[in-house]
């Protein structure tokens, strides 16, 4: 396969094109990553929410229970317990939250190594930026 810019052909070879797709696959888990990265932020968002109503109501209460949604039904538990698994639900949450930039930063650099090649061998001929960036 050839390219042609302005009368300058560059020819791509098959560790070119093995370049081209690693970067393309390692573009989409990237942006995979992203996305799940901000549905545990909004769950975290909402474990926090849970918390502070869950506190405010012990504070303004003097009943050491609390409902407890689990599906479709309602349980009464002691509110220190509904407490102590929000924490670890958000500890669990802030955990995987940091593996995921971890990954995502390993990625990056796997995206910058390879964005210097190919821009190398194919200059302007070939875009290897995101339209939402």
């Amino acid at each position: 396969m050839s390219s042609t810019t302005k009368d300058v052909e560059v020819h791509v070879e098959y560790a070119d094109q093995q370049n081209i797709n690693k970067f393309a696959r390692n573009n989409a888990k990237l942006t995979e990553l992203k996305e799940e990265i901000e549905a545990k932020r909004k769950e975290l968002t909402s474990l926090s929410d849970a918390r502070e109503a869950l506190d405010e109501l012990a504070v303004l209460s003097d009943i050491p229970t609390a409902p407890l949604l689990v599906g479709e039904t309602f349980l009464i538990e002691p509110t220190e317990d509904i407490l102590t698994s929000l924490d670890g639900r958000k500890t669990k949450i802030e955990t995987e939250i940091n593996d995921i930039q971890s990954r995502m930063q390993t990625i990056q650099g796997v995206l910058s190594d390879l964005k210097v090649k190919l821009y190398g061998k194919f200059g302007k001929s070939i875009n290897l930026e995101n339209d939402e960036e």
